[in-house]
């Protein structure tokens, strides 16, 4: 039995609980870190077949057509290539997903819980894409500019 001011510390074997939260974030930087530097080394050109599977069918642009082509030249400090190929990603897509990433880190660093997403937050977001992916149909230097 314990007395109500002692603290009875966890085993000797399990991990500390902040190391314990901040797993899925490190663990979740450190896979989009890998996978970034393979696409950075992958080198995703301009000719070839499209990864991209509403492309491969329609021959159109998706709102992410030319996302890995960005990524990869924002890789290699190209940043006006990267805005090239996909302005939306490089300008909202990753900045956001930055500051999602910091958030949550933030929030498991403390032990909080992430507040759920505000409906109107997804639906102006999704708002925001419908928008640019028409806007780039209709403009065509706007366009991924794949062969």
């Amino acid at each position: 039995m314990t007395l109500p001011d002692e603290r009875v510390d966890a085993p000797a074997s399990a991990p500390p609980a902040r190391a314990r939260r901040m797993l899925a974030p490190v663990g979740t930087l450190l896979g989009v870190g890998l996978a970034w530097v393979a696409v950075a080394w992958a080198d995703p050109g301009d000719g070839g077949a499209s990864w991209c599977p509403f492309r491969t069918l329609t021959g159109l642009d998706c709102p992410f057509c030319g996302a890995t082509r960005a990524s990869a030249a924002l890789a290699r400090g190209d940043v006006v290539g990267s805005l090239d190929h996909n302005a939306f990603v490089v300008l909202v897509v990753l900045p956001l997903a930055v500051l999602g990433w910091v958030g949550w880190a933030r929030r498991a660093w403390r032990g909080e819980l992430f507040p759920p997403v505000a409906t109107r937050l997804v639906v102006a977001l999704m708002g925001l894409t419908a928008a640019w992916w028409v806007l780039r149909l209709a403009v065509p230097w706007l366009g991924s500019a794949a062969a």
